[in-house]
């Protein structure tokens, strides 16, 4: 693998190329490479990685929450980026899955991650790429509508129309139309009118 990794060829380009976070991992999740985003990352340590695991690379406030080291403690259970590099290497397939990162710098990043397996040299490894999606903005939780207007309210106690909310707390955008039900409703008039003139035009 060290062979591989220190070619300057595309694949080792198109690693450091990922705007991403791209670690490559071991089924002991020990971390063979990390890419430029991940070491500009800060949270990362720039310093000898080969056989190191993936929470003590990354600076994972857990990784030393046993004597053991990364991947033993509590924690460690639910750790996104060792799970879904094994889920990848022992299924032989993609996986995504989010969840969050906690850094020693008391950074939380909740983040989307995705792994792809690959062989080299009859060993199993799995490329992770860790997206920061704090800026994604997810509706959650009990949001107060109006049973009547169906306003919202917000935080400040403020009653919003439902565009303005949603387009306020997220990343969507809104278009209009108008369902069939409120089109009968709100143009019935023309269309009588519309029927009456038909009629007469007919006879």
């Amino acid at each position: 693998m060290e062979e591989l990794l220190k070619q300057k060829g595309f694949s080792r380009i198109l690693f450091d190329t990922i705007p991403q976070l791209a670690l490559v991992l071991d089924p002991m999740w020990r971390v063979h490479a990390l890419n430029q985003a991940a070491r500009a990352l800060g949270e990362c340590a720039v310093r000898k990685i080969q056989g190191e695991r993936c929470g003590d690379v990354i600076g994972c406030v857990h990784h030393q929450d046993d004597p053991r080291g990364c991947g033993f403690g509590p924690s460690c259970i639910t750790c996104i980026a060792k799970n879904i590099a094994l889920e990848a290497i022992e299924g032989m397939e993609a996986r995504h899955a989010k969840g969050k990162l906690e850094f020693q710098t008391g950074r939380v990043m909740p983040v989307l991650a995705s792994a792809s397996p690959f062989e080299y040299k009859h060993q199993k490894y799995a490329v992770i790429i860790i997206e920061d999606i704090s800026l994604i903005t997810e509706l959650q939780g009990l949001i107060p509508i109006c049973a009547s207007c169906k306003k919202i309210r917000d935080d400040n106690g403020y009653w919003n129309r439902v565009e303005n909310y949603i387009e306020e707390h997220s990343e969507a955008e809104f278009t209009h139309d108008i369902c069939p039900e409120c089109s009968k409703e709100l143009y019935s008039k023309m269309q009588e009118r519309s029927n009456n003139r038909n009629k007469k035009m007919s006879i």
